[in-house]
């Protein structure tokens, strides 16, 4: 199983799942880290992995052969397996006088999640609508430098992440323990009405500024967040007795999954794993999960 970065939620809650599969006759898991759900999602489809992580456009990018995969398009056919968790991405920029909406970003440095990650290519879905991508200074910053570079100066505008909505990451509450004067960049109403109206899957949502701590915010009440799924994807031809053998071990051991990443205990609710994996535009979801769905009567 491949996922991302090891200071990532996305990681402990493969490494819970491996943990909890050493004390399981049936079935076993690998889960090592990966540069991000790009890189994993190559795996997958290399077969150097049978479970890897992504959001529900950069799977749709993957089936409908877009963007990076229209020239380097997958040779094998991905299907979803079961929901991960949902994942809100805001900017911030040093100050409120660094840029206060996106359509402030040209000219400055900016890091729009990192290099790999499904969150950058969901971001810069978004920022299409305010602003030519080309016109800010593009930086490479992983998760954990991402505060430090703010506090220096060598990035104006970095990424924050928040998971189901309240699960602000380590690395994020560090960003703003040592960036006072943080500002959570504004998305201005007509950019988010031109993403909405946008045919492809990019999505977000309106958080209430109290659900997301941290940066100033002004006297708003709400902010648009880029919101997206992550969902685990295996190939066509993964072995659909294991797919529900593995959804069992979750559906029997929520609890204890819980003790090794929060995020788990959201997986003890069957809908939560079923709904979102089968509702991807354009992506099909694995036998074996269907079934195992269908038979726990959440589909």
């Amino acid at each position: 199983m491949r996922t991302s970065t090891e200071d990532t939620s996305a990681y402990q809650l493969s490494s819970g799942l491996a943990a909890v599969a050493d004390n399981h006759d049936e079935i076993s898991i690998d889960a090592r880290p990966s540069d991000g759900a790009l890189q994993s999602m190559r795996q997958l489809d290399a077969g150097d992995a049978d479970l890897a992580y992504t959001d529900a456009y950069n799977s749709w990018e993957i089936i409908n052969e877009m963007g990076e995969y229209e020239d380097e398009p997958f040779e094998s056919e991905i299907q979803a397996a079961f929901w991960y968790y949902d994942i809100y991405g805001g900017l911030t920029a040093a100050d409120q006088e660094t840029a206060e909406t996106v359509e402030d970003l040209d000219g400055l440095a900016v890091n729009p999640n990192p290099v790999g990650t499904a969150m950058r290519t969901m971001t810069e879905a978004h920022l299409e609508h305010a602003l030519d991508l080309d016109s800010y200074d593009e930086l490479a910053l992983d998760y954990g430098e991402e505060g430090s570079a703010l506090g220096e100066g060598t990035a104006d505008v970095v990424s924050d992440i928040r998971i189901n909505v309240d699960l602000q990451p380590s690395y994020v509450e560090e960003q703003y323990s040592i960036n006072d004067d943080a500002w959570l960049v504004h998305w201005p109403d007509n950019v988010v009405e031109s993403i909405q109206d946008d045919d492809a899957p990019v999505t977000g949502e309106y958080l209430s500024v109290d659900d997301t701590p941290g940066p100033d915010v002004g006297d708003r009440d709400e902010e648009w967040w880029v919101a997206t799924v992550y969902n685990v994807y295996v190939r066509e031809d993964f072995d659909n007795d294991t797919m529900y053998t593995l959804l069992e071990m979750i559906r029997d051991n929520s609890e204890e999954l819980a003790d090794y990443q929060d995020l788990a205990g959201d997986w003890a609710d069957m809908e939560n794993l079923a709904e979102p994996a089968a509702d991807i535009p354009d992506v099909e979801m694995h036998e074996g999960a269907q079934d195992f769905f269908e038979d726990e009567g959440v589909l």
